[in-house]
C-alpha cells in the first residue's frame, strides 16, 4: 500500500474531500496554487507552484518522496473552458491537458503511480452511459472544449505510462464546500431564491457523490489498482429527475414534478455560446464493483448529503 501520497488540486471540489477524509490516513503532501488546510494536519508540506510551467512542475514531481500522485487539478467550468476553444496554448489546455502528461512523464521518471481524475465528457455524449472499456475514441465537434482537453489528457498518458489509473467521474455533488459550488447544491440554491432554470429531462446522467469518489479512491488505492474505473451513481437519471429527488428531500415537496420545469439538451445544445453537454452521458460502473465497491445510487447520494445537512 502507498502510504506517501502527493496531491494536485488538493483545493479542489472532489480532491479538498479526500484531503479532509484520508489525511489523516496517509501521508499527504500537496502541490498546487493555494493551501486550504493550514494548520489542520492533514497534509503534511504544502508547495505553491504553477502546474501550467512544466520545469517547475516535473521537478516538485521527481523530488517529492511519495509513491503515488492524485490529480484532481483541472479547470472544470465548462463554458468558460469554450471560450478558449482550440486555443492549445490557453491557460485551459495547460490545466486539463499538458500539466497530466507532463505528471505523467515525471511518474514515469521517478516510478510513481499516477493516478488520474477524469470525466464522462471524455466521450461524444451518444451511447451513454459509457463501459470503462469504451473506445475513447478522437474529439468531436459534439464534445466542449473541455471534455477535449480531458480525453487529449487521458491519451497523453496512456502514451507516457504502461501502468496508471484513471478514475472518471461526472457531475460531482457533496454536502458543502465553501469554496465552489456544484450540481445539487446549485440547484438547491436556485430553487431556494426562485430562480432555477429549466432542467433537462433528455439527457442521460450518473451524478457521482464525492464522498463515494473519495471512499473508491482509497479502495483502490489500498489494492493497488491499475486501469480505468468509474465512480458515479449505480443508476442513471435525469437532471430533472435528480431535481425532482432533491427539492422533495431538502423542502418536502410531495409532488415535484408539477413544480419543476422540463427543458431539452438538445435545445440548449442549439444555443450559441454555449459549451455542448452530452446527450446520452454517464458512466457505468461495473468494473469497481466487481472488485467490490458498490456505488451508492443517485437517490442514495441525496439521502447522504441531506442527512450530513442536518447535523451542521
Amino acid at each position: 500500500m502507498a502510504h506517501r501520497i502527493v496531491v494536485l488540486g488538493s483545493s479542489s471540489l472532489v480532491g479538498s474531500h479526500f484531503v479532509e477524509t484520508f489525511g489523516h490516513t496517509y501521508e499527504l503532501s500537496a502541490l498546487g496554487r493555494r493551501n486550504i488546510f493550514p494548520n489542520q494536519g492533514v497534509i503534511s508540506e504544502f508547495r505553491r507552484i504553477d502546474i501550467t510551467n512544466k520545469d517547475e512542475l516535473q521537478h516538485a514531481i521527481r523530488c517529492c518522496e511519495a509513491e503515488l500522485v492524485i490529480n484532481f487539478a483541472a479547470e472544470t467550468d465548462v463554458d468558460k473552458c469554450e471560450l478558449e476553444t482550440q486555443a492549445v496554448g490557453g491557460r485551459v489546455f495547460a490545466t486539463n491537458t499538458l500539466a497530466p502528461q507532463w505528471v505523467a512523464e515525471a511518474c514515469w521518471d521517478s516510478g510513481k503511480l499516477l493516478y488520474q481524475i477524469s470525466t464522462d465528457a471524455v466521450f461524444d455524449g451518444s451511447a451513454g452511459p459509457y463501459k470503462e472499456d469504451h473506445d475513447l475514441g478522437p474529439c468531436t465537434t459534439r464534445m466542449s472544449w473541455y471534455g477535449c482537453t480531458k480525453n487529449l489528457a487521458e491519451a497523453g498518458i496512456r502514451k507516457s505510462l504502461d501502468s496508471y489509473c484513471i478514475i472518471r467521474i461526472t457531475h460531482p455533488y457533496r454536502a458543502a464546500f465553501e469554496f465552489k459550488t456544484d450540481f445539487a447544491r446549485n440547484i438547491l440554491a436556485l430553487y431556494s431564491r426562485g430562480q432555477l432554470y429549466p432542467l433537462f429531462d433528455d439527457q442521460v446522467i450518473s451524478p457521482s457523490l464525492v464522498d463515494d469518489v473519495s471512499l473508491a479512491l482509497d479502495f483502490l488505492i489500498r489494492r493497488n489498482a491499475t486501469g480505468i474505473f468509474h465512480v458515479a451513481s449505480r443508476d442513471s437519471t435525469t437532471p430533472f429527475a435528480f431535481g425532482c429527488k432533491l427539492i422533495s428531500t431538502f423542502f418536502g415537496v410531495r409532488n415535484p414534478v408539477s413544480v419543476l420545469r422540463k427543458g431539452s439538451v438538445q435545445e440548449f445544445n442549439r444555443t450559441a455560446g454555449k459549451a455542448p453537454r452530452p446527450v446520452k452521458g454517464g458512466l457505468g460502473t461495473s468494473r469497481v464493483a466487481k472488485m467490490g465497491f458498490i456505488p451508492r445510487t443517485f437517490e442514495e447520494g441525496i439521502e447522504e448529503i441531506h442527512r450530513q445537512s442536518m447535523m451542521t
